[in-house]
């Protein structure tokens, strides 16, 4: 590992400005200083925080986010502090979400394996964008605590015996067994976003083993009960089909379209695409946030997730081979999305490329990484520690299956500064699949999307595997 400086002076900026905050707002009045005590106090605290005791990343986390709120603070109280003061205070703002962004980069060892991150401007900014997405999914989590923890305990070590006893590690077909094609699919033609396209809808069907803690309360949460999938197809065929999966907190029209370039890939590359929402997600959702409950909540809840992930994933597969002439099949998924294209990789060997985009390879590391720290002593000191739940989720993991796609088939991208999934998740899968062909962007998660030599990289896969047409379309204007 590179050693990695412990602190920095840089830290006493954000010090000055929430006290700049604190002495700025008292003086404009009452309301302003009571407004101004939300900037001034976070940023002292998490000044002071990385100063004295640098090295917990929930630091840079609220550092970033309690800057920017402060710079949205500085304008919408510009009438009580004037220009000039709101100027100033925004500046110190966007110098205490970039500096959360510097450190979190200035501080992240990682293993020598990986392209070191090469500190930048660009770079920086690239990283307070993960920063306060990653602020943004702390408050949105929902960790167990006091009885559900108890639960919790009790029905992973109920699994972990069941695993055992059955072999769930060692033959695949116990705990994921075969899909059937689905007999009713629903299909009606959607115009949104600029595209239009199919959007097929039917049962999941996904009955987890009898008795598995937990099952009546997940089978119980109605709209995760229906696939939904949009299609996008050409009026010639066949064409190559590719299986795009979408990230955590996804699953909608704008975020997705985006993310898989749908102008590129359907119009210019000439692919026929086909979008499942994964569980939990977009129209599947149960909580105000998509993706809500998948990887935060129960943790008994998180291997019905994936386990619904790869049966409902299977099952497009399924009815898509079965109703369509479908020659070539290729897979892209990223983040979230990249941990169940791996996933797809061990069971399905007849697909032409799987691209595993920034992906997720290990739940339980992640979620250990971004847990707060006083929740995670708690779970620790209630039984639930990461190596254990690591043991219950194995047979979900793309880490302990063998790929059954050739090797010349699998790619990897990732990002070396990536601060939501940690790049080391990458090299993981990286050498699990037998060092196949692997991209590295000097970006970090959020970025992927404007990383040139991502996207160079994907079209060289998907060409190599024999999955752009002969003559590629023109972009459509």
């Amino acid at each position: 590992m590179r050693r990695q400086p412990r602190c920095s002076p840089l830290a006493l900026v954000p010090i000055i400005c929430g006290i700049a905050w604190l002495v700025l707002g008292w003086r404009a009045g009452i309301f302003t200083g009571i407004v101004a005590c939300v900037p001034g106090v976070i940023l002292v605290a998490a000044g002071g925080s990385q100063l004295l005791w640098p090295g917990d990343r929930h630091i840079n986390h609220w550092l970033t986010l309690s800057a920017i709120v402060s710079g949205i603070l500085a304008f919408l109280l510009v009438w009580s502090l004037g220009v000039t003061l709101t100027i100033l205070l925004f500046i110190g703002g966007l110098a205490c979400a970039l500096l959360g962004g510097y450190m979190a980069l200035w501080q992240d060892a990682v293993p020598e394996q990986i392209p070191a991150p090469r500190i930048s401007p660009t770079l920086i900014v690239k990283a307070t964008m993960d920063e306060a997405m990653l602020a943004f999914f702390i408050l949105c989590v929902r960790i167990p605590r006091g009885d559900a923890t108890r639960h919790d305990r009790e029905s992973l070590a109920y699994v972990h015996r069941r695993s055992d006893n059955e072999g769930w590690a060692e033959n695949p077909g116990t705990l994921h067994p075969t899909p059937e094609v689905p007999q009713q699919v629903r299909r009606q033609s959607v115009t949104t976003h600029g595209h239009s396209f199919d959007w097929i809808t039917f049962d999941s069907q996904y009955n987890p083993p009898a008795d598995l803690p937990g099952t009546a309360q997940w089978q119980a949460q109605q709209a995760n009960r229906s696939v939904h999938a949009r299609i996008f197809t050409h009026a010639d065929g066949p064409r190559p089909w590719l299986l795009c999966i979408h990230g955590y907190q996804m699953g909608t029209p704008g975020f997705d379209f985006s993310l898989f370039r749908i102008e590129h890939l359907h119009h210019r590359l000439g692919c026929n695409l086909i979008m499942p929402i994964l569980p939990l997600h977009g129209v599947r959702r149960e909580t105000w946030v998509s993706g809500g409950q998948f990887l935060d909540g129960k943790l008994i809840h998180l291997l019905h997730a994936e386990s619904q992930a790869l049966w409902d994933l299977r099952r497009c597969l399924a009815w898509l081979r079965a109703t369509h002439e479908v020659q070539r099949l290729g897979v892209i998924g990223y983040s979230l999305g990249g941990y169940n294209a791996a996933l797809l990789a061990a069971f399905d060997p007849d697909l032409a490329c799987v691209i595993a985009g920034i992906p997720l390879t290990d739940f339980p590391a992640a979620l250990w990484r971004h847990m707060p720290t006083l929740d995670r002593r708690y779970m620790t000191a209630c039984g639930i520690q990461r190596e254990w739940v690591n043991q219950v989720m194995t047979p979900l993991s793309p880490l302990h299956w063998s790929p059954r796609v050739p090797w010349d088939r699998r790619y990897i991208f990732a990002g070396s500064g990536d601060q939501l999934v940690p790049p080391e998740q990458a090299l993981a899968l990286w050498q699990h699949w037998d060092k196949p062909a692997i991209h590295w962007y000097q970006g970090t998660h959020l970025s992927v999307r404007q990383e040139p030599g991502v996207a160079t990289f994907v079209d060289r896969a998907l060409r190599d595997s024999g999955m752009m047409t002969a003559d590629p379309m023109p972009a459509v204007r």
